[in-house]
């Protein structure tokens, strides 16, 4: 049984799953024919009533368990939350002196909903603990001699079964082998969210006092979970009422979950059905390693196989951003994160730090986690979209449409962005390239063009002296060569040409704050004798007629002196580029401005879902140009985007062409227009 349909690959199923068409039925049956409330006594009730505890049965059967507790719950934030409340509750009421200073401890690759549930209650109900985070090895494995020191002084210790970032498993009885022989007393909530149907579990085999689950990871719906609670441990009801659970969990039942939870656990008791057996699913990920290896050079897998679950591999490029990749595969229909998906904002993953992982491994890891359900046929097909993208990395081996690739015509102006800090790299005729504010996690990505192109670097030119330049400074000329100049932003260079191109020139340009890095179009004249003295760095967002501009760290524009009477109109316009909603208003705005149709998404995205232009019209798609977002400045100066021409800016998602269009519109250009939500949402 395959959950996804055949032009989308979904793999990330850590975040979230399709409902199964069994469990989908089952559902839609509690809500039509077995809709009773299990609270009343009628014979409504009673088969409602039936059904929720027969899956309680079910339950506590795949959980290995006849004495403890199967509560419902929303989820498994709500069980984590009963859980730490239950126990810090208990042990205040009980006055515990045996603990003088109490702990709370936690995995340091534990799943945000714990430690930030810990530091929330811990707070709320006063027990003023101290919160400690325990380290993990290499392989993501937690510290025993840390847990052996400090539990005697826990009144909770949290740990997770499976990892959710990385698939490491953690060895349950090792663990309740520290914890337990020193300190039998003490609460143990294992994160089991990530186990179900992917791990043996047998709690009435192990001390392990709460688990907390959450259906949608496995094929149930969102909104429903449960908690496992071990006889006789601390219980506080999180939810007070009407006395459902009996009276531990008040609010009517969400029976449709419940229902949907029921047939879940009998297609897990199933010894030959929907979910593939631990070989099955090990010989799925070597299929996906494989396809992983075939496309991209230099693969760095995040957790040893043998030591993870097989639904899931963490890895990352040394030549790519997760951004790049998860762009590209998303053209393709290939779906995966950078990461927990409830951490998306989050720029680093805190799990491969405490690993001890470099910082672009953090900063860069890819997620692709399948499902146990995922069939063969599936998986093989997942595989091929994988290796279709390989076309677009590399001209290297021949493939790819060599006047088009960004990597094989990569002179002029290109700014190469990550978290947010710009790195300007200018590559002149002669192959001879300059960089400004390099940023050493751009290296590798840097270095891969640069040798494709046979091109070297002349100089670099650093941002601001800080306690990191000489370590830039040494890493710049170990990764580039000892013969590329180096200078400070602000150094006292004498003002120079610094390099030149077919149509622009990078001039140090001297001044009161020290030495401005200028890009003046061929023929402008140098910045005025007011600017030169003035005691503010120019802001790279103001903008004259003319093409000189002042080069900061994150962003390239248009310069004016400040109170300047020769401002360009373009200021009055900007932020109040049009924003079109849906393919509709695109086509009529492009229609009403002969405008022609900017996709700023990577040459390598863009090709690679030429289809998603049709969503606008086949008319329009004739009048699409692809400038990256990277080349942009490069398109102005040559001359390829022309100020007196109205543009329809798009992406994927509407987020870069929003950032593009606050661009262009310093630089001079006031009739555009953003396809907001991207073309995703057509």
């Amino acid at each position: 049984m395959t959950p996804s349909t055949s032009t989308e690959f979904y793999l990330d199923a850590n975040a979230t799953t399709p409902v199964l068409t069994p469990i989908l039925n089952s559902v839609i049956d509690a809500m039509t024919d077995n809709f009773g409330n299990p609270s009343s006594a009628h014979t409504t009730g009673l088969l409602a009533k039936d059904l929720l505890e027969q899956t309680r049965i079910k339950g506590k059967s795949i959980l290995g368990t006849k004495e403890g507790e199967l509560l419902f719950t929303s989820g498994a934030t709500e069980g984590i939350q009963t859980a730490v409340v239950s126990s810090i509750s208990h042990h205040m009421r009980t006055a515990n002196n045996t603990i003088d200073k109490p702990i709370l401890m936690y995995g340091a690759t534990e799943h945000k909903a714990v430690p930030n549930t810990l530091k929330h209650w811990n707070e709320t109900l006063g027990l003023h603990a101290e919160l400690m985070e325990i380290p993990v090895n290499k392989d993501g494995k937690l510290d025993y001699a840390f847990i052996a020191r400090h539990v005697p002084q826990a009144v909770m210790i949290c740990t997770m079964a499976v990892n959710n970032e990385t698939g490491v498993m953690q060895d349950l009885f090792k663990l309740e082998e520290v914890i337990r022989k020193n300190n039998s007393d003490v609460s143990w909530l294992v994160d089991c969210v990530q186990a179900l149907g992917k791990v043996s579990i047998n709690m009435d085999a192990i001390s392990i006092d709460y688990a907390p689950f959450s259906g949608h990871k496995l094929y149930a719906p969102k909104g429903i979970g449960f908690l496992y609670v071990r006889s006789g441990q601390p219980y506080v009801p999180f939810i007070a009422g009407g006395g459902q659970e009996s009276g531990m969990r008040s609010g009517t039942e969400n029976l449709p979950g419940i229902a949907g939870l029921n047939t879940l656990f009998s297609l897990l008791a199933e010894e030959e059905g929907v979910f593939y057996t631990t070989k099955q699913l090990e010989q799925h990920r070597q299929m996906l390693i494989e396809a992983l290896l075939d496309t991209f050079p230099d693969v760095s897998l995040h957790a040893k196989c043998e030591e993870s679950v097989p639904t899931t591999i963490n890895f990352s490029l040394d030549h790519y951003t997760s951004k790049e990749i998860i762009d590209l595969f998303d053209a393709t229909g290939v779906r995966v994160s950078g990461g927990s998906a409830c951490s998306s904002g989050v720029s680093s993953s805190f799990v491969l730090e405490a690993m001890g992982f470099d910082e672009w491994q953090c900063n860069n890891a890819i997620r692709l986690s399948f499902g146990p359900a995922d069939s063969t046929e599936f998986i093989e097909s997942a595989c091929t979209a994988i290796r279709s993208v390989k076309p677009y990395l590399s001209i290297s081996d021949g493939v790819g449409d060599k006047d088009a690739h960004l990597l094989s015509n990569w002179q002029g102006i290109t700014q190469l962005v990550y978290q947010n800090e710009s790195s300007w790299v200018f590559a002149s005729e002669d192959k001879e390239v300059l960089i400004v504010n390099p940023n050493p996690q751009l290296f590798p990505k840097i270095k891969r063009l640069i040798n494709e192109d046979e091109m070297c670097i002349k100089t670099c030119i650093l941002n601001s002296l800080s306690g990191n330049s000489k370590t830039l400074i040494e890493n710049v000329k170990s990764t580039f060569g000892q013969s590329v100049c180096i200078y400070h932003h602000g150094d006292n260079q004498s003002s120079e040409v610094l390099l030149s191109g077919e149509h622009w020139e990078v001039r140090s340009v001297a001044s009161k704050q020290g030495n401005l890095v200028c890009l003046y179009g061929k023929g402008e004249t140098e910045l005025s004798e007011q600017v030169l003295n003035s005691e503010k760095v120019p802001s790279p967002f103001d903008c004259e007629v003319g093409k000189t501009m002042v080069i900061s760290n994150n962003s390239i524009g248009l310069y004016c002196e400040e109170n300047s009477s020769m401002q360009n109109p373009c200021l009055a316009n900007m932020n109040n580029s049009v924003e079109l909603q849906n393919g509709l208003s695109a086509i009529n705005w492009i229609k009403a401005h002969d405008a022609v149709v900017l996709d700023v998404r990577e040459w390598a995205e863009h090709k690679a879902s030429l289809h998603l232009l049709s969503k606008i019209s086949q008319e329009c798609a004739t009048k699409v140009i692809n400038i990256p977002a990277s080349r942009l400045v490069n398109a102005v100066f040559e001359g390829t985007l022309s100020q007196d021409t109205a543009y329809l800016i798009l992406c994927r998602s509407g987020k870069r062409s929003k950032q593009q269009i606050k661009a262009m519109q310093s630089l001079g250009f006031t009739s555009l227009a953003n396809l907001t939500k991207g073309l995703a949402l057509l």
